[in-house]
């Protein structure tokens, strides 16, 4: 009786949250992304650093939006991406001053132009994170970072497309 009753609750509950919309970060279908302001739109990337992990993160984000990054076009949206930066600053020491929590950042700039029109000037993008630094374990900080930097890229990209859609969008 008791497996029933917790069954109907966890049935009732489902219900609820999906008639209200809601859904897991990350699981949006790509037709539910934004008002599909990029959707079809031919995008070019300009950087200076055409083959850095960045790039790679924002031409997934761009695709994951609908965008064309494949084909030249004189009407294309050119994204001028600036160099990444990340920066590391301690927040906390320990007893034997060495770093206990760490604040990193990783920013870029951008801007967005349409043939000799420019969309957004030239515009800063910022994330920023905290973990905390076990001085014991040296090999798993260095994994923990890695894995932290990937996902502060994959955020400042998705800030830079949610950017754009909005001021398309406008």
């Amino acid at each position: 009786m008791k497996n029933l009753a917790c069954s109907a609750a966890l049935c009732v509950l489902t219900m609820i949250l999906s008639g209200c919309g809601f859904q897991l970060k990350g699981t949006q279908a790509h037709a539910d992304s934004g008002s599909g302001s990029l959707r079809g739109r031919p995008v070019q990337l300009a950087s200076g650093q055409p083959r850095s992990a960045l790039i790679t993160a924002l031409s997934h984000q761009l695709s994951s939006a609908g965008a064309r990054l494949d084909t030249p076009d004189s009407e294309a949206l050119v994204l001028k991406l600036g160099a990444e930066t990340f920066e590391q600053r301690n927040l906390s020491l320990t007893a034997r001053a060495r770093s206990a929590e760490v604040e990193l950042t990783l920013s870029t700039r951008f801007t967005l132009t349409q043939g000799n029109r420019t969309l957004l000037e030239t515009t800063d993008v910022t994330v920023t994170e905290q973990f905390y630094n076990d001085p014991r374990n040296v090999v798993g900080k260095t994994e923990e970072l890695q894995l932290l930097r990937n996902e502060m890229r994959a955020e400042l990209a998705a800030r830079i497309v949610r950017h754009i859609q909005f001021s398309l969008d406008n």
